[in-house]
């Protein structure tokens, strides 16, 4: 009887051990999906930045429609485009903002030995708001804005 008793404590706690381990994998699973989205979204933002810096501002205000080479099936790869959360298609969401809106931003102290005028207008920078959308193929989606400021 005390063989039984031992043999069903010891059955008790490896069903929990193996469906504690079950929920654990579960759980690692959903936050390597999260992180790789959040990546996606960092990547984007990344992409978007460089693009500003090979074409210049025009080329920000194109939409971005991007796959990305994370899985090895077509389908299920993550695309990143412009646009917001349950856009199916990108969206240009690419907005200037005014210098008025930021404040105290257009009275900054500014070093302007080594800087000559471009002529084209840029001198106090322009600032831009961009919101960047990431989707699995699963369907997940994230998405991130940002502002940043383009000139001198």
């Amino acid at each position: 009887m005390l063989t039984i008793i031992a043999n069903l404590v010891l059955m008790v706690l490896v069903v929990g051990a193996i469906q504690f381990t079950t929920t654990n994998r579960q759980a690692s699973t959903e936050k390597l999906r999260g992180d790789g989205i959040s990546a996606c979204t960092d990547v984007a933002r990344r992409h978007l930045l460089s693009r500003l810096k090979l074409y210049g501002p025009s080329s920000i205000f194109q939409l971005m429609d991007t796959k990305l080479i994370d899985d090895p099936d077509p389908q299920a790869r993550t695309s990143m485009m412009t646009g917001h959360y349950g856009s199916a298609d990108a969206q240009p969401t690419v907005v200037l903002v005014s210098p008025e809106q930021m404040g105290a931003s257009d009275r900054q102290v500014r070093d302007v030995v080594n800087i000559a005028p471009a002529g084209g207008g840029f001198l106090g920078g322009q600032y831009y708001r961009v919101v960047v959308k990431c989707q699995e193929g699963s369907g997940r989606e994230s998405e991130v804005e940002f502002l940043f400021r383009y000139g001198l």
